[in-house]
């Protein structure tokens, strides 16, 4: 049914509607030119159909999108960034001299975290491309079959102890590792590992295991075990080499440092079982740690030759560690000898006089042209 049209009371509905009075007036004034030859609706639907033009009208009158900034313009508002930020880090005092802020500013803490998460991404990966390329040790750290490794860091610490064997071995929770160097840190958790046995049977496994790719399991039978490390035949000596293999498979240990990053619970040996116990078949399973690998990379490691050099006592072997672990050998204190083999010595003549004579054993083993003490130095000539 037609009706006369109300463009005033129709502008009026519009502006309730939620439109301007511009844009109501525009729709009325467009109405009011159509309304004699149409058919008018009820204003809701007209309202709706004003809300679509409007909506198309802006559709097409919007601007087109602004390209993409240019590397350039990106550089410099890259710089212009760092630039605030540091000016920000920066005070001006009265005098107009520009002094850092001591404390640490928000900006270093953030570095940090990005660094550490950068070792960890790279540690990451560096992992996978082990795994992906089914490298082994031998790889990354080749050495003859007549000589044994170890990585740098190890031999520079007070993992593996020349305590007294009369000594009950200690048990361990958490605790720190003495290191020579200030930027390694080794925290233990654990039953306390000695030189005179564990250490001997971890570079042997490692033996063992350095041309088989990393993560695959390796064999072994404890005649094997015993007649490579010079040890008697017997059931006391193999009972002696399992309750070994047990100490380092049940170890976990925290390692940070500025070369390798942080890793953060790595075991000796990962997994370690016997097979077919009590029968002829029998045979030792060893899985070695991923991440120990890790500590070998980049040629931070140090071989020797395996009979001279388990021949050696705990002393005179842990002296030998940290001499072979730097091509040009460095004097070092008496205290911090002591500390690195985590003697339990306290009195320092008699200390010096045991240091003395693992010098001579070291010298006597052909392994070093010369070691002597002078003063409270440890000295070694390779």
């Amino acid at each position: 049914m037609n009706r006369t049209f109300d463009r005033k009371a129709y502008r009026q509905e519009l502006i309730d509607a939620g439109f301007s009075a511009e844009d109501a007036e525009t729709i009325a004034s467009r109405t009011v030119m159509r309304a004699p030859r149409e058919t008018f609706q009820s204003v809701g639907s007209m309202v709706q159909q004003a809300t679509a033009k409007i909506e198309r009208d802006s559709v097409q009158l919007a601007p087109p999108a602004l390209p993409a900034p240019s590397a350039a313009v990106e550089r410099s508002r890259r710089l212009e960034q760092e630039a605030a930020g540091l000016a920000k880090s920066m005070t001006i005092d009265t005098r107009g001299t520009m002094t850092t802020k001591k404390r640490k500013t928000a900006g270093e803490d953030l570095a940090k975290q990005v660094s550490e998460a950068k070792q960890a991404a790279l540690l990451k990966h560096t992992k996978q491309q082990i795994k992906e390329m089914q490298l082994s040790l031998f790889d990354i750290a080749p050495w003859p079959d007549t000589m044994r490794a170890m990585p740098n860091d190890t031999a520079r610490s007070a993992l593996f102890t020349t305590r007294n064997k009369k000594i009950p071995r200690e048990a361990l929770q958490n605790k720190v590792i003495f290191h020579v160097n200030k930027d390694v840190k080794i925290t233990y958790t654990g039953v306390e590992l000695r030189a005179d046995d564990d250490e001997l049977v971890w570079q042997q496994v490692l033996e063992y295991a350095k041309r088989t790719p990393i993560g695959e399991p390796i064999t072994f039978t404890f005649y094997e075990l015993c007649q490579d490390l010079g040890w008697s035949i017997n059931g006391r000596y193999y009972t002696k080499a399992e309750e070994c293999l047990s100490r380092l498979q049940a170890t976990a240990m925290g390692f940070t440092s500025d070369r390798v990053g942080h890793l953060e619970s790595v075991s000796l040996l990962h997994r370690f079982r016997v097979l077919d116990r009590g029968k002829k078949t029998s045979r030792c399973q060893v899985l070695i740690d991923e991440e120990i690998v890790v500590l070998f990379a980049g040629d931070h490691y140090t071989k020797f030759i395996w009979e001279k050099y388990r021949k050696l006592s705990p002393t005179a072997r842990r002296m030998f560690d940290y001499f072979s672990s730097h091509r040009e050998p460095y004097p070092f204190k008496l205290e911090t000898f002591r500390l690195m083999c985590g003697s339990d010595s306290t009195r320092v003549k008699k200390w010096r006089e045991q240091v003395g004579e693992a010098c001579e054993e070291l010298r006597g083993s052909g392994l070093v042209e010369h070691a002597w003490v002078n003063d409270d130095l440890v000295h070694c000539k390779r």
